[in-house]
């Protein structure tokens, strides 16, 4: 083995042995600032930590740590705290600065905040979500319906895929462009409105930057006119053919006889299906005036641009009444179900598909509920500049809304049970604490995660805290032979193996012979039962 190391060369041995290039770019840092409504300003933090980690977190084994050794260009300091904790997670924001240093910081954040979320068992279901959404059924992230990423197979493709592929195929097999065959629509239905695509073959283009949507159109699409002008011609074609065969139908020069109309149709088939250079001309500027009005709605990007260069579909809101409406343009944005995200929709934080589980207590057996959590209440409904309608909680190094609003839909209206979050508690340690129950969570388009809560409150809270004990339940007496015999008055056993003995021998006795006086064995009974606690006392 020393021997094929030294004849390695020295880039060979660092590309063997180092994390140097291993380790991926970072990602753009997000945006944290959050913009106040009505005053115009924005409140932001340098020391907030990110809704999502950008570097790669690089952990070590204990004998590589005491000699500093992380496999990078070189050993990290051993006596910085930043790992000097149990487990010591570093992230690297620059291998070598021009004082040679390392560059680095601590990941435990984003780690220890994946460790606790799985500890929560949380499932994640596909798209947006929180406690205002009032949507009833969930699909997990893992579902088929969701977690769609192939192409291939009808199954995979909407209603406009579908279409576009068949005139794909029937435009490849015209020999000629005068050739012409109508493109016969599947009668199979579509997909249902949940199967939603979380990775597409091309590119988010609201989300490029203008150096890469140009580098998008002079290298990818530069070469693919031709054949989208080949499709673009098919889809016209159709078009018009569907056009002059409805005019047909719907006017009264056709033949009521079911056999004449038939031959009336079949000579009048070749008639439209005959197209002029100025017809089809006439057609494409229609539709590129109607793009023009419209882009997103024209037939022209949903049915033809779409499909062809599989791009994520593309649909606007309404922000008339959203805080949000300074940063959009023309009071619209994109909704958040169609807005692609950057992974998958778990984004590797959890593995679990459904809640459909039962917690078992060691001592009281199976639960309804699993034990809650504490949440820390970080922002009451009432601040210093406004009334927001929901608290913001703190979950496991997540931030939430409350489960109950401040009056209106959806969500939950105001009860007593929002009172206690009205306003900022200054006299509990650390604020006030709330046990709640996480149902759910989502990640969303822009990498933030969102949890969907339910307080908690009674006998679960109880279990938690140890406050409820395995204590049979009492019978209540009915009849003086309840009151002699042990077992049927629930006393069970005492711990003494002789007066369980005894008691034992006395029940079967007064089952067995029902002419036993009743008096005198329970008279001899309770003497020895005295008997037996003296002598233990002693």
């Amino acid at each position: 083995m020393a021997l094929r190391r030294q004849n390695l060369s020295p880039t060979a041995n660092l590309l063997r042995n180092s994390r140097l290039f291993s380790l991926p770019d970072p990602l753009p840092r997000p945006v944290v600032a959050s913009q106040v409504f009505g005053s115009g300003t924005t409140k932001s933090s340098d020391t907030a930590t990110l809704p999502y980690p950008t570097h790669q977190a690089i952990a070590t084994t204990p004998s590589s740590l005491a000699r500093g050794d992380w496999g990078l260009k070189r050993p990290l300091p051993s006596r910085s705290h930043l790992v000097q904790s149990s487990k010591p997670v570093v992230r690297i924001k620059q291998l070598d600065t021009i004082e040679h240093v390392t560059d680095f910081e601590s990941a435990s954040d984003h780690v220890r905040t994946r460790e606790k979320f799985i500890e929560m068992g949380t499932p994640i279901v596909r798209g947006e979500t929180g406690n205002t959404d009032t949507s009833g059924i969930r699909k997990s992230a893992f579902e088929e319906a969701v977690d769609v990423t192939n192409y291939d197979g009808i199954d995979a493709l909407d209603e406009a895929g579908m279409f576009f592929e068949q005139l794909k195929q029937n435009a490849d097999n015209n020999a000629s462009e005068n050739e012409f065959t109508p493109t016969a629509r599947s009668h199979k239905s579509p997909p249902p409105p949940t199967s939603i695509r979380w990775k597409h073959g091309g590119p988010w283009i609201p989300g490029m930057s203008d150096m890469e949507f140009k580098t998008y159109l002079s290298k990818d699409l530069s070469s693919r006119q031709a054949e989208f002008t080949r499709y673009l011609i098919q889809w016209v074609k159709d078009k018009l053919y569907t056009q002059r065969t409805a005019a047909f139908l719907n006017s009264s020069t056709h033949a009521l006889d079911p056999t004449e109309a038939e031959t009336q149709y079949t000579e009048k088939e070749k008639e439209w299906s005959t197209f002029t250079p100025s017809d089809i001309s006439t057609e494409i500027r229609n539709l590129r005036r109607q793009c023009a009005s419209n882009p997103l709605n024209s037939d022209l990007f949903q049915k033809l641009i779409i499909p062809f260069l599989r791009l994520p579909p593309m649909r606007v809101k309404s922000t008339t009444f959203s805080p949000d409406v300074l940063k959009t343009l023309r009071g619209e944005k994109f909704t958040d179900n169609t807005t692609p995200i950057s992974t998958h929709p778990s984004a590797g934080l959890g593995y679990l598909r459904t809640k459909a589980y039962m917690a078992n207590h060691p001592i009281l057996g199976p639960q309804r509920y699993p034990p809650p959590i504490q949440a820390r209440v970080i922002q009451p409904r009432q601040t210093g500049v406004m009334k927001e309608s929901q608290a913001r909680l703190g979950v496991a190094g997540f931030v939430t809304n409350d489960e109950y609003r401040d009056g209106g839909n959806p969500g939950k209206s105001y009860n007593r049970n929002n009172s206690d979050v009205q306003f900022l508690d200054i006299v509990t340690p650390g604020g006030y604490k709330l046990e709640v129950e996480p149902e759910f969570a989502a990640v969303g388009s822009d990498g933030r995660v969102n949890i969907r809560i339910q307080r908690r409150v009674g006998e679960s809270v109880q279990v938690k805290r140890g406050l409820l004990v395995d204590v049979p339940p009492m019978r209540e007496t009915t009849s003086s032979s309840d009151v002699i015999n042990p077992k049927s008055f629930g006393l069970g056993k005492s711990g003494i193996r002789e007066l369980d003995a005894q008691g034992e021998a006395f029940g079967e006795a007064e089952t067995e012979a029902d002419s036993v006086d009743l008096d005198r064995a329970t008279k001899a009974f309770f003497e020895n039962l005295k008997g037996w606690e003296e002598k233990r006392n002693e």
